[in-house]
């Protein structure tokens, strides 16, 4: 795990063996002394003196319950800090010494029975109420803890949710583009073939029976991915709504790639145009992408590098 030296800020490597035994350290660029220590994830609660480190990643840990960097719901964590920390006092339970200071008043019915007197009934009011009190405070306390664990594994569970749509939409987006490309080198063996025979005859070449039956594969595999998008969260709505139209603008292309035109000056003019219109939607889908869809681009470009066009 890589951290800032709590003394001159340089950054240092902390092993897993110096977290597990705990201690002083050396830092080796200022050589003055930094403390760490592992640290359960109730022990948060306490005040630290520097920065806290996930125990299972070594990603620096903020107010969240669970760690953004792995998704760990509630870990420990290392600390790397200036001096060791400073101990953490406990009341011992029992104690003769807490007896008779705390409750020092519950002596006094030995003093009403050597007088033959009885004590006020009164007297055992405020030990029910202290009770009933403490029940109620280990009730809240539960509650809280239940509305907290629930917040926490709703982000959890809508943080998967979302990696898990970021990657249908991606797989979505480059069937679309890979679509496009398909059609439009259909396209282009049309352009080419008719330019070279053009002086002959003026009926365009058609692509063969492979090409148009591997066109309509693809176009129905781009359909089904796109499909799948239809339930989404509001924050993915307006890119959802871009990859629609840039799947017509796909289909347009798919249509020409497959039609009979007219002549060959109009057969160029419809494909730079629609070629144009998907560049321009592209666009529009890009500026739309929220954070995690343009994250989830980054990491998929070594696996679907034609998406590149969209940087």
């Amino acid at each position: 795990m890589k951290c800032p030296c709590p003394k001159c800020d340089a950054l240092i490597e902390v092993s897993e063996q110096e977290i597990s035994a705990g201690g002083s350290q050396s830092c080796p660029e200022c050589k003055q002394k930094y403390w760490t220590q592992r640290e359960e994830f109730m022990l948060r609660a306490y005040k630290k003196q520097g920065k806290i480190y996930c125990i299972g990643c070594g990603h620096e840990l903020g107010h969240e319950m669970l760690c953004m960097q792995c998704g760990c719901l509630c870990p420990d964590y290392c600390i790397v800090q200036s001096s060791k920390p400073v101990a953490r006092k406990r009341k011992k339970a029992g104690s003769s010494f807490s007896f008779s200071f705390g409750r020092g008043r519950r002596a006094q019915p030995a003093v009403w029975e050597s007088s033959g007197k009885v004590a006020p009934e009164q007297s055992k009011v405020p030990s029910d109420h202290k009770t009933r009190k403490k029940g109620l405070t280990y009730a809240v306390i539960a509650l809280l803890a239940l509305v907290l664990i629930g917040g926490m594994t709703k982000v959890y569970l809508d943080k998967q949710a979302d990696q898990k749509y970021a990657k249908s939409f991606i797989v979505a987006l480059y069937g679309v583009k890979a679509g496009t490309d398909l059609s439009l080198k259909t396209i282009a063996d049309i352009s080419s073939g008719w330019k070279e025979t053009v002086e002959n005859t003026n009926i365009p070449p058609r692509p063969s029976q492979k090409d148009l039956d591997k066109s309509q594969r693809a176009k129905a595999r781009i359909s089904a991915a796109v499909g799948k998008l239809s339930e989404s969260s509001e924050k993915f709505i307006p890119a959802r709504k871009n990859l629609v139209r840039l799947q017509k603008v796909y289909e347009k292309i798919y249509a020409l790639s497959i039609s009979t035109p007219g002549t060959l000056d109009a057969f160029t003019v419809s494909t730079r145009k629609l070629e144009a219109d998907f560049l321009k939607t592209a666009g529009e889908l890009k500026s739309s992408m929220p954070e995690v869809l343009q994250e989830k681009l980054q990491d998929s470009l070594d696996k679907y590098p034609n998406l590149r066009f969209m940087l």
